[in-house]
């Protein structure tokens, strides 16, 4: 599921990014992208909308199948947060950011709980039966980064970002920020969903040997 999480985003994501664009370039990373589910002035807002409520739905599935396969307290952590991560994802697609005040809420709770879920992460990898691999870490290491930043440069008093600057336009930390860590959570996403194929195997073939023996 964490697997079709990736995939839902990236669709609804990708198609609406290049439908804003016109063609793909670099300009494409200095448009926010929760822009992209303005419905006054996105051309695929709804496809966008529609991608987060089912990738978010996806990791939210994701999630129950990590709480049930890792049976560690840090492991059964990691999936709680990751569960809030999933379902602030749902709610950014039924409130996209035409409902501003709710919009501005539940993007910062994303925000918030993507920066635990990533702290979590490095946390699990050091413990023996990690959850986390190696790209993994790599992946929450710029989610972290990424998702510093954005929280550095948030107005925790509108609960949103200042404007682009009009100086560099060509250049925003914001968006540059966000689109790191909407890809690191959506490769960390991709990395999970191996990673637990192969956890899953390794606990049927334990679970066969045991029953031959039986």
């Amino acid at each position: 599921m964490s697997l079709a999480a990736a995939v839902l985003c990236s669709l609804g994501v990708g198609s609406a990014l290049i439908a804003e664009t016109g063609n793909i370039s670099l300009e494409m990373l200095m448009i926010r992208p929760d822009m992209l589910g303005d419905y006054m002035n996105s051309p695929l807002a709804v496809v966008f909308n529609l991608s987060l409520l089912a990738g978010g739905s996806c990791l939210l599935l994701a999630m129950v199948a990590v709480f049930n396969t890792y049976h560690d307290p840090l492991s059964r952590y990691l999936a709680f947060v990751g569960g809030i991560v999933g379902l602030s994802i749902i709610l950014m697609g039924v409130f996209p950011i035409n409902l501003l005040d709710m919009h501005r809420k539940v993007s910062t709770l994303y925000l918030i709980s993507s920066v635990v879920l990533h702290f979590v992460c490095v946390l699990d990898y050091f413990k023996p039966g990690s959850t986390m691999n190696k790209p993994m870490l790599s992946l929450t290491i710029v989610a972290l980064i990424s998702g510093s930043a954005l929280m550095a440069l948030l107005d925790w008093n509108l609960l949103d970002f200042p404007a682009c600057s009009t100086v560099l336009p060509q250049f925003c930390l914001v968006s540059l920020a966000m689109w790191l860590l909407t890809q690191a959570n959506i490769l960390w996403c991709v990395c999970l969903s191996l990673n637990m194929m192969k956890t899953i195997k390794v606990q049927q073939q334990v679970a066969y040997k045991w029953l031959q023996n039986y």
